[in-house]
């Protein structure tokens, strides 16, 4: 029965729900940008080990211990994100 209430308030109300449909999405494709800005592409001239990283700043290569070089590749042969 509240379902059914909810419902047809919605109906009611179809502009305000568009338009909060509409925010919603908006809101969501900012926030994807926003992540996809946020990793980091780096490659190790040691080893060759390349990985990507989010929200952080890696210094040093996982698998041999050598400072990394930031790049701007993003095909990297890690496949862990």
């Amino acid at each position: 029965m509240i379902l059914v209430a909810n419902l047809e308030t919605l109906l009611k109300h179809w502009v305000f729900t568009l338009i909060f449909i509409i925010v919603l999405t908006i809101t969501g494709i900012f926030a994807y940008r926003i992540a996809v800005k946020s990793r980091k592409y780096y490659k190790c001239p040691q080893c060759g080990e390349s990985f990507c990283s989010e929200h952080m700043d890696s210094q040093f290569c996982k698998v041999c211990g050598a400072k990394l070089e930031q790049t701007y590749d993003t095909n990297v042969n890690d496949k862990v994100v």
